[in-house]
């Protein structure tokens, strides 16, 4: 054989090699091959690595823990960094084996500790490259250092380095100091380690709340709303951080244990800085979520300060900014404004002025401040009853004096409530005026009102539906007179719906008692007069027929047992205007046939109350206020659901027949001769009807269907 033939079936042999050991290499940086100068990349991570398994081996046998095992440790991290996984599985293993031996040494040092867990975390890291029956780790080995680093509360491990920890937050915050900006790539922690560590560090006689205070002192000024900077987002979510899990794993000793007072100085400690980072633009919702869990630890050290604050920003005309904020502020506040418990209870004498004193904020110019006034006002709501339980001063001899407050100040519900709606009308007369339009138009104004009106109705809801009788009728009167008296706009229409729908929702048949026989009968007097030619066939616009219409489709939505004896009244309206080919008249019929036949054949739930007692008085054996915010009580829960009976199915199945079926034939026979208007108005009824009636026909594979 010839030398050159020789030497390429070495190199040949050699190639050969090399492909066989990359192959059983575990995860090699994939990008690394694509460099020009891959073959000594390749030989240079097989030499590095045999250096640092070496090195690593001998630093243990040394006991050379610092700074040999650190040293090498960081250099197969870097070695990963750069390499990935280039070694095979074998060597794969005994590196994890490696860390592993090491954490089972007794005295081993935190530094070591981390190291040893930031490597099996990176060796573990792909868990389809070592498999389960590759590797099989004692557990108590990990177990034992979990439970001491993360149980361990114990003040001699802290205190001795406390103070340079603090230093370490404050440089982690990359805080500015004069023209100078910290860096905070060394101490770089993340808040929930920081608050982990405070927390851990409580209790027990611990100097930890002194340093939290000199450390909060140190960095007043930065939470300061005329203060921007990166280090704001830092800062903020240093407030609001909490522990993830409300339980503890373990039974910690008495004595470790966080006391009452440490409780209350740990909120006395914080609560002006939360306060003051409120008003911060860009971060001020985290300190909104901050004081939401200080009020749950002790609610009278931060709900009387906000209340405070809230009275003072409403004489200030200033700086409106401040109303939106606090109000934001109160409404995460309010469960622990409104409800009684052993520690505090003085918040619901504030209720009903709080409530008359935020009606201001409903101002369309400020779509912003009126959204946060209408959430304010929904949450507060939804939490209490709107009961005058100023009878019970006379009546109940167990008052506190403070309940003797809050029973006479319910006598406020009736004007708050007549406040608030005169606000409400005004705000959709203005906003159906002709005159709005113009301002929309030309200031370019991009508010989506869709969310106001969903406030707007829950709002409402909870008023009607967890209000006394006497109440009722005064909301249903003052409601049922703006609804007839005069017709608006259809931009309206989500406004008028909420009110409709909120009636329906306190009391459905007197509500429709009220409402829909006038409400058919001016859509009939309205056909009666109407140009035949114009309705059926132009498809022109007429608002006040659309105004009703709109009635009428939001009224058909109410429980269906309740609508059956007005089924000649509605059958009437649908047969009298199911030919109108405007579009968005017909669009509304084709939603009320729809949410008609839903009424009718769905089965829903029909009660949304915050307590099943009777609200009316006498207050012999219940007090409404002593409910406001309380939680449900689940044993004494009492669902009811609206279940269809044999005559709501009749007439669900007899408005089908009527209006589907002349629909399907229409379009059968005549569709080339409909016009384009006619053709959608007739597909449109189909798709509604269809969508309120088909979950009531049988499956395509059942036995009903079988012989079809």
């Amino acid at each position: 054989m010839r030398a050159d033939d020789h030497k390429i079936n070495s190199t040949c042999d050699t190639n050969t090699d090399e492909m066989m050991q990359e192959n059983n290499l575990q995860k090699p940086n994939i990008y690394n091959k694509y460099l020009p100068f891959y073959d000594s990349i390749k030989r240079q991570g097989v030499s590095k690595f045999d250096e640092i398994r070496e090195n690593l081996s001998r630093s243990i046998q040394l006991n050379e823990l610092q700074p040999g095992f650190s040293f090498w440790s960081n250099a197969l991290q870097e070695f990963i960094t750069l390499y990935g996984f280039y070694f095979t599985k074998t060597n794969h293993l005994k590196l994890v084996n490696f860390y592993l031996s090491v954490l089972s040494i007794t005295d081993l040092q935190y530094t070591s500790v981390h190291i040893c867990c930031e490597l099996l975390s990176e060796l573990l890291r792909k868990t389809r490259l070592i498999t389960r029956d590759d590797l099989v780790i004692d557990w108590h080995t990990l177990y034992r250092w979990a439970k001491l680093i993360h149980s361990n509360h114990d003040k001699a491990h802290a205190l001795v380095t406390l103070p340079e920890f603090v230093l370490h937050i404050v440089e982690g915050f990359s805080v500015p100091v004069g023209k100078m900006q910290l860096s905070p790539q060394r101490y770089r922690y993340s808040t929930n380690e920081i608050a982990r560590w405070i927390i851990a560090m409580m209790g027990n006689g611990s100097a930890c709340l002194k340093y939290l205070g000199d450390l909060l002192m140190a960095m007043k000024s930065f939470y300061h709303p005329s203060n921007t900077g990166r280090f704001q987002e830092s800062l903020s979510d240093f407030f609001s951080e909490r522990k993830a899990h409300p339980l503890w794993w373990f039974q910690p000793r008495g004595s470790y244990r966080l006391t009452e007072q440490n409780i209350t100085d740990f909120v006395n400690c914080i609560k002006d800085y939360v306060f003051i980072s409120i008003f911060n633009k860009e971060h001020g919702q985290k300190a909104i979520e901050a004081c939401k869990y200080l009020s749950m630890l002790r609610p009278e050290l931060i709900v009387p300060p906000v209340i405070e604050k809230l009275f003072s920003s409403i004489e200030n005309i200033t700086e409106p900014h401040r109303f939106t904020a606090i109000v934001d502020c109160l409404t995460y506040l309010a469960r622990q404004l409104v409800r009684q418990t052993s520690s505090y209870s003085e918040g619901q004498v504030y209720v009903l002025p709080l409530l008359m004193s935020v009606l201001p904020g409903i101002d369309l110019n400020d779509p912003k401040k009126i959204y946060t006034t209408l959430k304010f006002l929904n949450t507060v709501l939804s939490l209490i009853t709107c009961v005058d339980c100023s009878s019970a001063v006379q009546i109940r001899d167990d008052l506190t004096e403070i309940e003797k407050q809050v029973c006479l100040s319910t006598k406020l519900f009736e004007n708050f409530i007549s406040t608030f709606l005169d606000r409400v009308f005004q705000m959709i007369e203005h906003l159906s005026s002709d005159m709005f339009d113009t301002t929309v138009i030309t200031d370019e104004v991009n508010i989506d009102y869709r969310d106001i009106e969903l406030l707007l109705e829950s709002i409402l809801r909870n008023i009607t539906g967890q209000c006394s009788s006497k109440i009722y009728w005064f909301v249903q009167e003052k409601l049922t007179n703006f609804l007839s008296g005069a017709y608006f706009s259809p931009k309206v229409k989500g406004f008028v719906s909420a009110v409709v729908r909120a009636l329906l929702h306190g009391n459905p048949v007197e509500a429709l008692k009220c409402v829909l026989p006038k409400t058919c009968e001016s859509i009939e007097k309205i056909m009666n007069h109407a140009d035949t030619t114009e309705l059926f066939i132009n498809g022109k616009e007429d608002l006040e027929l659309i105004w009703y219409l709109t009635l009428f489709s939001e009224l058909v939505r109410a429980r269906g047992d309740t609508l059956l004896i007005y089924k000649p009244m509605i059958m009437s309206i649908f047969n009298r205007s199911i030919h109108i080919v405007h579009k968005y008249s017909y669009e509304i019929l084709a939603n009320a046939a729809r949410d008609l036949l839903e009424s009718l054949s769905y089965v829903y739930p029909i009660e949304y109350r915050l307590t099943i007692e009777n609200l009316d008085e006498p207050f012999i054996d219940f007090l409404p206020i002593r409910v406001w915010g309380q939680p449900v009580d689940f044993d004494r829960f009492q669902m009811q659901y609206h279940i269809p009976n044999v005559d709501e199915i009749d007439f669900a199945c007899e408005f089908v027949k009527a209006f589907l079926y002349s629909e399907l034939t229409l379009l059968n026979e005549k569709i080339l001769k409909l016009s384009n208007q006619e053709r959608s108005r007739s597909l449109s009824f189909v798709y509604n009807i269809a969508l309120g009636y088909f979950h009531m026909i049988p499956r395509i594979e059942s036995e009903q269907l079988a012989d079809l």
